[in-house]
């Protein structure tokens, strides 16, 4: 229905009367089990779970045309609001209920109380931890496809040159693009039966509000050397622990120092994660295996051109200069031609590190030569 529109074709129309048709048999089938079961968990009688009225349903539409760079800075930032905002009942002209905006007999559906009323706690807990897969899931899906998105503005959407290029790589975004929307629907939808199931603030802390700032994907600062980014935080759901596992391990201890100042006892605690520093150290390993492959570079060019002097020169003599004058003079003029390259290359190289010195740790370590 979304990707139809308001304005279907009479073949679209049938299309989708026959999947509604379809849905309705897989909605009843499902409504009749859930009757069993509840009839089953609850001790009372109370059969309001039978109750049809008509629920707002939530149908996503705050993620619809989400694009590159989308800045929207006008949306509501709680989750009241958002929910205020974003939950429509959407039902036939006739007043018939369509089978897509059924509200299916579920725990979350039915409501905390009704659970606790009706000793149906653990269908509540069940699903709860089912929710907070599909809570897991979602976000996986989103973070995929984002990073997908982020590739694909880099290497096909930018380099495009021509209008057919162009428009096929748009055609990919687009995909990615409904991938992401269809994974924050469900994402949302899961996180507010979390809210009604009653779950626990620390849990909804952890499961934050996924607002649509938060999809926006930033392909222009891409360098890792580009300055400012540290003021450009990532969207919470890409730092989250979804095992809870960041803090168990000696992996992961916090590195502290202190530093204290004289006539006042001040300490101070920076604290680091030990991951963090690792990056840092492994960068700056990087840096000094660059600075000595340079080295080695230098005087590998030098020995190069060293080599090919030499190779001819030796043809400058195998030649009978007077059988082949042109061949011998040739010789000659490579021979002197790469003489001069190593003249300058290795004068250059060494004013470069005369005047930029290595440091001891990055200076390139041979073996001494035992006599």
């Amino acid at each position: 229905m979304r990707k139809t529109g308001s304005h279907p074709t009479p073949d679209q129309k049938r299309d989708i009367a026959l999947k509604r048709a379809r849905l309705q048999e897989r909605v009843d089938a499902f409504q009749k089990q859930a009757a069993n079961i509840l009839q089953a968990a609850s001790d009372s009688g109370d059969d309001s779970w039978e109750d049809t009225r008509v629920r707002e349903t939530y149908v996503g539409t705050e993620f619809d045309g989400i694009g590159e760079d989308n800045e929207d800075d006008e949306l509501p930032s709680s989750a009241e609001e958002q929910g205020q905002t974003q939950l429509v009942g959407n039902h036939s002209t006739d007043g018939h209920e369509d089978a897509e905006y059924i509200s299916l007999h579920l725990p979350s559906h039915l409501g905390h109380n009704w659970c606790n009323r009706n000793a149906a706690e653990d269908l509540a807990k069940a699903e709860l931890r089912l929710r907070e897969g599909q809570l897991n899931d979602s976000l996986h899906h989103i973070r995929i496809a984002l990073g997908h998105k982020s590739y694909l503005f880099r290497h096909n959407v930018r380099p495009a040159r021509t209008q057919r290029l162009k428009t096929r790589a748009w055609a990919e975004v687009h995909a990615v693009e409904s991938t992401v929307q269809h994974n924050s629907r469900v994402y949302v939808r899961a996180r507010k039966a979390m809210v009604d199931l009653g779950a626990s603030t620390d849990l909804l802390d952890r499961y934050k509000v996924l607002r649509p700032q938060d999809l926006s994907v930033k392909t222009s600062v891409i360098a890792p050397h580009v300055r400012g980014q540290r003021n450009k935080p990532l969207p919470w759901f890409w730092t989250m622990d979804v095992r809870q596992d960041t803090d168990v391990g000696e992996w992961m201890e916090d590195c502290t120092s202190f530093s204290v100042h004289s006539y006042l006892i001040h300490v101070t605690f920076h604290l680091v994660y030990r991951v963090h520093w690792l990056r840092a150290k492994a960068q700056k390993m990087r840096w000094v295996e660059e600075l000595q492959c340079l080295q080695v570079e230098m005087e590998s060019a030098v020995r190069f051109f060293r080599h090919q002097e030499q190779f001819w020169h030796a043809k400058e003599e195998d030649i009978d200069s007077q059988c082949l004058p042109g061949h011998a003079a040739w010789a000659a003029r490579q021979s002197a031609m790469w003489y001069s390259l190593a003249i300058q290359a290795e004068s250059r190289f060494t004013t470069l590190l005369k005047n930029n010195p290595p440091p001891e740790f990055a200076k390139v370590l041979r073996p001494q030569s035992s006599r």
